[in-house]
């Protein structure tokens, strides 16, 4: 394999490198003939990409490729979204307790994401008295009527009219005097980050948001087979987009999130209606940002953007089915243990509910003691109640006893 290939092959094949990260693995040798090289692996990354409907401000088409390790990524995820939810929450009350708890994370996390302050206790009760005290809360509030909103609405075309409905439920309350307009921005807007000087990026001009929004919502709306492409990957570029067209001076993200997040649920990934898509950006925000400003400077690219997308979501959609399961075997206990008539204290059940999520199984008097507020004495009586129905069994450690947790196969064992 020539040197050209082999690095094509590292930096689109089985990685999608920036110019800038090409450039770091070339000696000083390559580095003298990197603007032919660079061009090269443009021209080979153009043969395999999808121009899209979407233009930057001066009529350029954006466009985006899938490598092969993109693709098995895709597989993965979609496989996951589409199907496993349907081995995992079957019961509806497991379905409701996660809806619930997604639509608290995606209103908190975005929040966060956008600056508010305050505590995810705090914003849980703001979301259940419905009442902000200021505007970090407030946003937290603005942000859960809108999830509500988008499901209450999923049989509406995601056209300008709900777009700007959408936005201004976001932001309702919150806004400065400056930023409030009737729909679009009408002025220019810069994105900035507080460490730099100048700005990060210099969104279109006003004046073209209207025809670029259009070109949007056409896209998002248009399902003709032979302009197919995979749901997944069509919402990271609509998040995209509306991120680089800025449409209003404040609030984004959160639409852009917002808009993904419906555009998913409206194509049958019922998955996402228990998956806070800001909770995982707020974990990698950094590279979130990043992936951003990657796509709008080089060369058109939404490569980049889709790449980071589709690792944070995959890394956290694995991390949320896992949550599943053990919500799901959690309520098998509990149904179990009803029908046979074991009567467990609150404190009990607690300890178990909390076992059952945990990655660690082990636990000391002093531990339940002290998680539980209890005397040593009750919790030595806990332990080993629940040691005789087999959901621990009782090890000596030195001069003092652990108990290592079995779940309800132990339990299941201690009857036979």
């Amino acid at each position: 394999m020539s040197k050209i290939n082999a690095l094509i092959d590292l930096s689109t094949n089985k990685r999608y490198l920036t110019r800038q990260q090409v450039l770091y693995r070339l000696d000083n040798s390559n580095r003298l003939q990197f603007k032919r090289l660079w061009q090269d692996i443009l021209n080979y990354r153009m043969t395999k990409s999808t121009e899209l409907p979407l233009k930057n401000e001066h009529g350029k088409s954006f466009w985006f490729m899938l490598p092969p390790f993109m693709e098995k990524k895709i597989h993965d995820l979609h496989f996951v979204a589409r199907y496993k939810l349907e081995e995992i929450a079957t019961k509806e009350l497991i379905k409701k307790q996660l809806l619930e708890e997604m639509l608290l994370e995606e209103s908190y996390f975005s929040s966060f994401i956008e600056g508010a302050f305050t505590t995810k206790k705090r914003a849980r009760e703001v979301v259940k008295t419905n009442k902000a005290s200021d505007t970090s809360e407030q946003m937290v509030l603005n942000n859960f009527n809108a999830m509500n909103f988008i499901l209450d609405n999923l049989d509406k075309e995601i056209n300008e009219d709900l777009f700007i409905q959408i936005h201004r439920i976001l932001t309702r309350d919150i806004l400065k005097k400056e930023d409030i307009s009737d729909g679009y921005r009408n002025d220019k807007v810069y994105v900035a980050d507080p460490n730099l000087t100048a700005p990060v990026f210099i969104p279109p001009n006003h004046e073209l948001i209207s025809s670029m929004m259009n070109d949007l919502f056409n896209f998002i709306n248009d399902a003709s087979p032979e302009k197919f492409i995979q749901p997944l990957i069509k919402a990271f570029i609509i998040h995209f987009y509306i991120g680089y067209v800025h449409p209003f001076f404040d609030g984004n993200g959160r639409v852009a999130r917002a808009i993904s997040y419906m555009y998913l649920l409206k194509q049958g990934y019922e998955f996402f209606k228990f998956f806070s898509i800001s909770s995982i950006i707020n974990k990698d925000r950094k590279r979130y940002y990043q992936s951003f400003i990657d796509a709008e400077n080089k060369d058109l690219d939404i490569t980049y953007f889709i790449c980071t997308q589709l690792d944070i979501t995959l890394e956290s959609v694995k991390a949320v089915i896992d949550k599943l399961y053990k919500e799901l075997k959690d309520l098998h206990l509990r149904e179990t243990l009803a029908i046979d008539g074991v009567l467990l204290s609150p404190r009990q059940e607690k300890c178990i509910t909390f076992l059952e999520k945990k990655e660690s199984n082990i636990v000391t008097i002093k531990d339940y003691e002290k998680k539980f507020k209890v005397s040593y004495e009750t919790a030595r009586r806990d332990l080993l109640e629940l040691s005789e129905l087999g959901f621990f069994t009782k090890h000596s450690k030195g001069k003092k006893f652990v108990f290592l947790y079995q779940g309800l196969g132990g339990y299941l064992a201690q009857k036979k």
